[in-house]
């Protein structure tokens, strides 16, 4: 969370014309490894993302004075973000002009795992967790990668994902109860697994 403050902070400090240019380099610094593993996870090209998010990040310099009502930078830039990589690709007539969001497949890497367990079984649940976020829906995976990897609140989520505050709630829920239901059956791995299941259930839970 001290993240979000700081590019909170940095991003008011950009708009009011506070030492903007050295504001503005922090938040990009802040954001862009995020933003690109973001574009990545739907299956754009790493040059597709870098290049959609240099053009958010010109637009962004070029037209701060348009951005006096932006009071949340993580949702503004990840749903510009978005928007704008699925417009690129139509421009290129690499999708169809009726593809949605929600049929587009997507698929993470899972890190939080990497200060949970020791480094010799890092790998193997990375890949066991992996392929359990395999079973979920790309729209309930997308969800579970903003809550708890983003920290995104479920307001955020909600218009990230063009849904009400109640449908994020229960989007994230759902997925967490199918993956806990699907390690019923993984004998002496479930138990890492569920121990990171089982906090995303508290966090969840706790942040009601």
């Amino acid at each position: 969370m001290k993240e979000k403050y700081a590019a909170d902070n940095f991003w008011q400090k950009f708009l009011d014309g506070q030492d903007d240019y050295e504001a503005f380099s922090r938040i990009y610094n802040l954001y862009i490894n995020d933003l690109l593993s973001y574009g990545i996870s739907f299956g754009f090209a790493e040059e597709t993302c870098r290049d959609a998010a240099h053009d958010l990040f010109f637009k962004i310099y070029t037209e701060k004075n348009r951005l006096s009502s932006v009071k949340n930078p993580t949702s503004y830039l990840f749903r510009s973000f978005r928007n704008h990589l699925f417009n690129i690709q139509k421009r290129q007539n690499r999708l169809s002009p009726d593809l949605t969001l929600e049929k587009s497949a997507f698929t993470t890497e899972i890190t939080i795992l990497d200060s949970m367990i020791s480094e010799e079984e890092t790998q193997k649940l990375k890949r066991i967790v992996e392929d359990l976020l395999k079973e979920l829906t790309p729209r309930q995976r997308e969800a579970i990668y903003l809550r708890y990897m983003q920290e995104m609140d479920y307001e955020d989520i909600a218009v990230l994902l063009d849904m009400n505050v109640n449908s994020a709630r229960r989007l994230v829920s759902r997925g967490i109860d199918s993956l806990r239901d699907k390690t019923l059956n993984m004998g002496n791995d479930s138990l890492t697994v569920l121990i990171f299941l089982l906090a995303a259930y508290i966090k969840e839970n706790l942040s009601l």
